[in-house]
């Protein structure tokens, strides 16, 4: 291992930079530099929603802070060619006296991978040197906790999903939509089809209803207030905690809305009765791919009604129409992304000790009550 002199204008007060045989790390607490590399290397570089700046710089610079977590941004570059490999958007976090590394997510962000530059790993080989030089250049800690990896994305490998040790975690949830709506119908079952239009008719026995995608105006903030008051509701009524609709989660959603508008990055489809809301989702545009982050419905008398499934056909239809290829229902197995046509695909997870108290820590989290606790305490995020 050998320190690498960087060109001053690279330095910042927290800098450190550390090479293995083939890479050489950086690390900053710098926002903004940390952002204008991301840029630099163009929109490519981020394969999901999660990574692009229109998420990162909002969770960086509101839910971070207001959260107590530490950015810790690490730089990968190819030692020989001088080319990045990888950003590493990372966190420091405290959790009942552990320091804990994580990805920006805090339970928001369903899929973590790196950005991706033209040097980006694509080997089990090149992917564990790159992943040594990250971590040659972080602070002592206790456990890093990587979850969420996807193995590609677009054609694209995630090189933390080729390190050793890696756990099952949940699924992705994503289908290729078709060029035409009665494609997409004939793709489904019988039985979907016949329950969809069960669904409508409910819908019209209680007063018809009507979708709308929104991307911009004013009624957002609105909106969004009715969305978390839904999935408030929902996730008590299961006796699940539910922290979204706190200020810090709040904002950051309306904060990620409007940071977003000019490129049409969130998106909120609401399904209507009259002046009723009965159901809304929270999307993200990305790439040709809408991923819905957050979806919530009424229940009593309209639950019959299936008002989730009736939103999300209709926005189906509104993708395929407006050239969206790839439809993603985020991480989480549940039966009604299956309904719509959604493929599970794995999700892998790397807990790495990296003290004795981190050991320690991973071995009582192996137990079943240990585990229960851990997701209880971690994964606030409701689905």
């Amino acid at each position: 291992m050998r320190t690498v002199q960087i060109e001053a204008c690279e330095r910042t007060i927290d800098w450190v930079a550390e090479t293995t045989d083939r890479y050489v790390a950086e690390c900053t607490r710098d926002v903004g530099r940390f952002l204008g590399r991301a840029a630099a290397l163009g929109p490519q570089a981020a394969v999901t929603p999660f990574q692009s700046e229109n998420w990162l710089s909002p969770w960086l610079k509101g839910l971070a802070p207001a959260a107590d977590v530490e950015p810790l941004l690490i730089t990968v570059r190819d030692s020989v060619r001088g080319e990045i490999a990888m950003l590493l958007p990372l966190v420091l976090r405290r959790f009942y006296g552990l320091t804990l590394v994580e990805f920006a997510d805090l339970s928001v962000s369903d899929y973590n991978i790196p950005l991706l530059g033209p040097a980006a790993p694509t080997t089990p080989e090149k992917a564990a040197e790159a992943f040594d030089a990250a971590l040659a250049v972080m602070p002592p800690v206790d456990v890093i906790r990587l979850c969420n990896l996807p193995l590609a994305v677009n054609g694209r490998i995630n090189p933390l999903a080729l390190l050793p040790g890696l756990s099952q975690g949940s699924v992705r949830n994503v289908t290729a939509l078709p060029t035409n709506w009665d494609d997409y119908l004939a793709l489904r079952s019988r039985k979907f089809r016949k329950a969809l239009r069960q669904h409508h008719r409910a819908l019209d026995a209680l007063g018809g209803a009507t979708a709308r995608m929104i991307t911009s105006g004013a009624e957002a903030g609105r909106l969004l207030d009715r969305l978390d008051s839904l999935q408030r509701a929902r996730i008590a009524a299961r006796g699940k905690r539910y922290v979204l609709d706190r200020p810090a989660y709040s904002n950051f959603y309306r904060n990620v809305f409007e940071h977003g508008r000019a490129d049409r990055f969130a998106m909120l489809s609401v399904l209507e009765s009259g002046d009723t809301v009965v159901a809304i989702a929270y999307s993200l545009l990305h790439q040709r791919t809408c991923t819905t982050v957050r979806l919530a419905h009424l229940g009593e008398q309209w639950s019959r009604c299936s008002p989730g499934i009736v939103l999300a056909s209709e926005m189906i239809r509104w993708m395929i129409e407006n050239g969206v290829e790839t439809f993603d229902l985020g991480a989480g197995g549940y039966d009604y992304k299956k309904r719509l046509g959604c493929e599970a695909q794995p999700l892998l997870a790397l807990e790495k000790a990296m003290s004795i108290k981190g050991r320690m820590a991973l071995s009582a989290w192996t137990t079943f009550a240990g585990r229960r606790s851990l997701i209880q305490s971690l994964a606030a995020k409701a689905s």
